[in-house]
């Protein structure tokens, strides 16, 4: 059991130390104080001197100094979990305890950085008013210039190592563009957490955990051979369901249709019933890796993570996706605080069969608190060309 954890946590802190961008980004001050022990830890935010003129002969006056109360609460666990049949470990050419090991690191460590993305929506500051644009090669550099300007007003640090720009790949790929125009340069290699190097006083972060969202609307009972796409994933509505993965039932009228839909892309009950399963490698992608989840209103509003690209062949006109958008972020290092608890993994034994059941849990707390608002810039971009 030593040797698992040793092994385990031992690569955990090579992911998280060279190949996650949020503990590039994150401050982990926090994280001695409740670490092992406790749930809350609190940070003040003191107020500052006031500034007076001075009247000679005459009494001056004191203000009090002040703090508002604000706390980090480790508020989410999240866990992995598989089991390793005994035919399977010892009849296959492969490890399958070491690819299970890894393979609970990683989505542990995904659904960490994903939290701690999620954080970027708290910004004070943002680009366009917060209203959606599409980030294009001729408007680069006027956003650059905003929010150097935003922070700027707040005389926040300038130095290229500490203000980062956090993007997703579609957007680095509009900013290489955007350079090969000019004649100031960036890195043409990504590290492994994603930093690519200096551009115009910023810190290029290449990031695919970015919180995205869209609408699909559905008001019309799809036709048979209708189709939703997420992120290369066809999800094809059909009056009878066949054997084909991606499968969903229509039912009796479109709320049937989108309920199913919602069970489909989530993988809820009804796999066979209301809809057939997705293969391995779509679940992966779909649910693991891009945390997709929907609701079944007319309006089904999607939420996810990473540059996700969707499409459909629904036959009623109007019956589309809208409001595509992705968040993503100019900040200061540290502007987002992050906390990482009782992290652990145990192996068990089956109780009632053989096989081997490894687990894994880390306890997460992020919080952007009002100094680190001020600190960071919000683009909510028009993810609706992503492709």
């Amino acid at each position: 059991m030593d040797d698992v954890k040793q092994e385990f946590w031992g690569d955990l802190q090579v992911d998280l130390y060279t190949a996650n961008s949020a503990i590039y980004l994150a401050n982990q001050s926090l994280e001695n104080l409740i670490s092992v022990n406790g749930r809350k830890a609190h940070r003040p935010i003191l107020s500052h001197s006031q500034i007076g003129t001075y009247n000679p002969g005459s009494d001056i006056s004191f203000a009090s100094k002040t703090a508002s109360k604000n706390t980090l609460e480790v508020d989410t666990f999240e866990y992995a979990a598989e089991e390793i049949d005994i035919t399977d470990k010892m009849q296959t050419p492969y490890d399958l305890m070491q690819h299970s090991l890894k393979s609970i690191r990683q989505g542990l460590m995904n659904a960490f950085e994903q939290k701690y993305l999620s954080e970027i929506t708290n910004s004070f500051h943002s680009i366009n008013g917060g209203t959606a644009f599409e980030l294009l090669p001729s408007n680069f550099m006027d956003v650059l210039q905003e929010a150097d300007s935003k922070l700027g007003a707040f005389d926040v640090p300038t130095e290229s190592s500490m203000r980062a720009a956090v993007l997703g790949p579609n957007a680095v790929a509009i900013l290489r563009r955007a350079k090969a125009e000019r004649e100031t340069g960036i890195g043409d290699s990504v590290l492994a957490n994603g930093v690519i190097g200096p551009y115009h006083g910023w810190t290029i972060v290449q990031n695919n955990n970015l919180p995205w969202s869209a609408t699909l609307t559905i008001a019309t009972k799809p036709t048979d051979g209708d189709t939703v796409v997420i992120s290369g994933v066809t999800f094809t509505f059909k009056t009878t369901l066949g054997t084909t993965a991606g499968q969903v039932l229509i039912g009796d009228d479109a709320a049937s249709a989108r309920a199913n839909l919602k069970l489909a892309v989530e993988g809820g009950a009804g796999a066979g019933t209301n809809y057939i399963e997705i293969g391995i490698m779509n679940n992966f992608i779909l649910r693991r890796k891009r945390n997709v989840h929907c609701s079944s209103a007319e309006a089904m509003a999607f939420t996810g993570y990473g540059d996700i690209a969707v499409s459909e062949t629904l036959t009623a006109a109007a019956d589309i996706w809208s409001a595509q958008q992705q968040l993503a972020s100019f900040m200061i290092r540290g502007a987002i605080d992050a906390v990482m608890q009782f992290m652990d993994i145990k192996v068990g034994d089956k109780e009632k069969g053989f096989a081997d059941l490894p687990k894994g849990i880390i306890g997460m707390g992020t919080e952007m608190f009002p100094d680190g608002q001020i600190a960071s810039v919000k683009m909510v971009l028009d993810a609706s060309n992503f492709k």
